[in-house]
């Protein structure tokens, strides 16, 4: 695909743009996780039990008197960091919640109280902290204050037994002592030695002391339903969002004119609103078809935009050959063709449509006309081109305001009105007449009656017609359904195009989002199913069927 550096190239990189939009696309994926996620929250907090949760402070200061006593330091470290941190695993030990079971007189077990408190060292400040919960607030208070109570008096105990352990043996080396090495020099500094280590003993408190005991809290800590509720929306954002995007990825349908464009790498000429209904539905109804602008004066400005991002493409051409086609059916080729070939007539340009879709056409039903002669019997040489074409009278297909106005000059015929060659009968060969030289001699002759030639052919991704008439053109107009075009059908198009060499001028994007709409994708049925139909689809009547050349 022969693509100027005006065109716009594909972009790998995801932009600001690309995350703005699956937001704003998929905002409702969002607001449910939100809504899901705070839903449990406040569910969890209404049904969770109420937990109380109360704690007791602990202060390790050394008081050395075995320094002041000996001159030399009985206990082993000095470091009081190191002895908080080691205070604070003690506590959790087993002897501990045994003395809690026993003070307390409870029915709990050591292990269940264990699992009911938790314990902080603050080595910058020596302060240990034991905080009990429970569902009873007098209990977490109770028990925190015996945990600190016990351990307090197991380190009293372990200290005292430590000076007993060596006042003992120097009551017994005094024992040992006969009457008059006892009343020695050596016999009176042990039993000095004797009365420190009982003074000192009576005197051990562990270097613990309980400085701040606990009482029962005034209000449960948990469930706290307004906390619990800012985490779920916070939690539910990023779910939200996380799941937005992973949609997004898994999502190939194309949703905007940004990604139209990154994906065919062509530029979007006009962008063409939903304005209701849809073509197909029940086996044997028929939907109004998008032709024509009575009632929608959107899509009317659509197409005049359209007409004139086309006129840029044509300045070096005297009479352009467009060729309008998509990727699969119902995208909306037919009524684009249609619809531009009535934008330019009401400028004065002077427009031939031709149906080259001699497979599955569809545009003598979209204009009422009889469906022969056409095409496919001037190809067959049955019929001449002129007995082919129809007139089609532009002015019916537009608001009354927009009309011409009495008075007006005639500028001839073909001038606020166009020609249209339906396909004819359906042949057993549509791609051999298609690439025949007769082929070529009708879209040179018809060019040469008009302005402006409109060639409607096939879908591109089903079947090969497209690529055979092209290179007879001046260049290609794609169309799109945005939320139904998916990315690796766009991408085959363009990679069709650029294997063949072939311009293509730009994309016009259907289904712009301007009212709900609701689109359905059918077969092609070139010999595999179901018939194909093409459109936006609309839910006004059909236009009336215009007047036609004898």
């Amino acid at each position: 695909m022969e693509l100027g550096e005006d065109q716009v190239a594909s972009k790998e990189t995801p932009e600001l743009a690309d995350y703005i939009r699956v937001i704003r696309e998929r905002w409702w994926v969002i607001v449910t996780a939100v809504v899901i996620v705070l839903a449990v929250a406040v569910a969890l907090s209404l049904n969770a039990t109420p937990q109380y949760r109360s704690g007791a402070r602990l202060l390790y200061q050394k008081n050395n008197l075995d320094q002041a006593l000996f001159g030399s330091q009985i206990f082993a470290s000095s470091d009081q960091a190191r002895a908080v941190q080691t205070g604070a695993v003690l506590v959790e030990l087993e002897p501990v919640a045994q003395a809690v079971v026993a003070q307390l007189g409870t029915d709990r077990s050591a292990p269940s109280l264990l699992g009911m408190v938790s314990v902080k060292a603050e080595t910058d400040t020596n302060v240990i902290d034991i905080e009990a919960v429970s569902v009873e607030p007098r209990e977490a208070a109770d028990v925190a204050n015996a945990f600190a109570d016990q351990f307090v008096l197991s380190r009293q105990d372990a200290d005292r037994a430590t000076v007993a352990a060596a006042r003992e043996l120097v009551k017994a080396e005094l024992d040992s002592l006969g009457p008059e090495d006892a009343a020695s020099v050596y016999g009176l500094m042990l039993k000095e030695k004797y009365e420190n280590l009982r003074i000192l003993e009576s005197m051990q408190n562990g270097g613990f002391t309980v400085v701040e005991r606990a009482s029962p809290a005034s209000g449960p800590f948990s469930p706290q339903p307004t906390r619990n509720g800012i985490v779920a929306v916070v939690a539910g954002l990023i779910l939200g969002i996380g799941l937005a995007f992973l949609l997004d990825y898994l999502d190939k349908r194309i949703k905007n004119e940004h990604a139209l464009e990154k994906e065919l790498g062509a530029p979007v000429l006009a962008s063409v609103p939903a304005v209701g209904g849809r073509w197909g539905g029940k086996k044997g109804s028929r939907s109004s078809k998008p032709v024509g602008f009575i009632d929608h004066p959107a899509l009317l400005e659509a197409f005049r935009t359209l007409r004139s991002n086309l006129q840029y493409f044509s300045l070096d051409t005297q009479r352009p050959i467009w060729l309008v086609t998509s990727g699969l059916p119902q995208e909306g080729k037919t009524t684009t063709t249609v619809n531009l070939g009535l934008s330019l007539a009401l400028s004065g340009k002077r427009v031939v449509v031709l149906e080259a879709d001699l497979r599955r056409p569809k545009l003598h039903e979209y204009l009422h006309m009889e469906q022969s002669p056409g095409l496919s019997d001037v190809l067959a040489g049955t019929k001449r081109l002129d007995d082919a074409m129809q007139l089609v009278k532009a002015d019916q297909f537009v608001p009354s305001e927009s009309r011409r106005k009495k008075g007006e000059e005639r500028r001839g015929l073909l001038q606020r009105n166009f020609y249209v060659v339906t396909s004819g009968p359906l042949p057993p060969n549509p791609a051999e007449l298609l690439a025949s030289d007769r082929m070529a001699k009708v879209i040179e002759e018809l060019s040469s009656m008009a302005d402006y030639l409109l060639i409607d052919s096939p879908p591109v991704l089903l079947v090969s017609d497209a690529l055979t008439i092209a290179p007879r053109t001046n260049g290609v107009i794609l169309t799109a359904l945005l939320g139904d075009t998916t990315r690796d059908e766009s991408r085959q198009v363009r990679s069709i195009f650029e294997r063949a060499g072939v311009r293509v001028i730009g994309v016009v994007a259907g289904g712009t989002k301007k009212s709900p709409a609701y689109y359905h994708r059918r077969g092609y049925g070139y010999g595999y199913g179901a018939g194909y139909g093409y459109g936006y689809g609309y839910e006004t009547p059909p236009p009336s069927p215009p007047e036609t050349s004898p």
